[in-house]
């Protein structure tokens, strides 16, 4: 179970927003950027993803060794990809915020379609939303 934060538009409905650390954004931050709909952010990823490589390429040609690249690079995906595994949702979430969508409600489920079908559901809704006002999760 995943706790999700439902955002609403009166034009293009709801979306489900999880919360926590996202693999996708930690393995393929770019690819995960461009998936949500983060125009700046997406640009940024990409740009550090390509240097990511050069870097490796680069530390590779310096020591002699090209067995090198291997473990640079691993660093270099474990370093780019910490801060979007760890902020991605917050940042998506903003991105939704600016794009005047509303935070709706938050809802506990095992799948973002789960989440929105539960957040149109009143009797759902109005449980967790005294769940969430007592912090309970």
């Amino acid at each position: 179970m995943h706790i999700f934060d439902i955002y609403h538009h009166p034009k293009y409905g709801d979306e489900a927003v999880r919360r926590g650390f996202s693999w996708q954004a930690f393995l393929v931050p770019s690819v995960w950027a461009v998936r949500r709909g983060l125009g700046w952010t997406t640009l940024f990823l990409v740009a550090a993803s390509t240097l990511m490589f050069d870097v490796a390429e680069l530390a590779g040609l310096l020591a002699d060794w090209p067995a090198l690249k291997v473990p640079v690079l691993i660093l270099m995906v474990i370093v780019v990809g910490a801060l979007p595994g760890f902020v991605g949702y917050r940042w998506h979430a903003a991105h939704l915020r600016e794009e005047q969508f509303e935070h709706k409600c938050t809802i506990v489920a095992n799948g973002r379609r789960q989440a929105i079908k539960a957040a149109n559901d009143d009797r759902y809704v109005q449980d967790v939303r005294i769940a969430a006002n007592l912090d309970i999760f």
